[in-house]
């Protein structure tokens, strides 16, 4: 099976990529956007700044890691169902902790089986 993973960098991104409970709240609406089916999370805070939040899907991970003091965030998107539109869960999350900023995405496909 080929699926696609989204990885991507934000830049420009609000202030607020320094509370967890707002990436967190970006990435549940992102994946429930799309139809994934949220089964948990967890939140890194790191010393002096930074954060990870990961949102655990049935369908596998959104998860987001922030220097604040660059204003950026990476993103990793994997989604195993083929009818979700990974990009759409990047347009959200975009929308709502960065809406200023830019976003280059890199699409990786990747090749679930067995062996190469």
């Amino acid at each position: 099976m080929m699926m696609t993973h989204l990885l991507a960098e934000l830049y420009g991104c609000k202030p607020s990529i320094e509370d967890e409970g707002v990436l967190a709240a970006a990435a549940r609406a992102a994946a429930e956007e799309v139809g994934a089916t949220v089964i948990g999370n967890y939140e890194v805070r790191y010393v002096p700044h930074g954060l990870t939040v990961a949102v655990f899907l049935a369908e596998s991970h959104i998860v987001l890691t922030t220097w604040p003091e660059y204003r950026l965030t990476l993103l990793d998107v994997l989604l195993c169902n083929p009818d979700m539109d990974h990009s759409r869960v990047a347009a959200r999350i975009k929308r709502e902790i960065c809406p200023d900023g830019r976003m280059v995405v890199h699409d990786v496909p990747r090749k679930i089986a067995e062996a190469p």
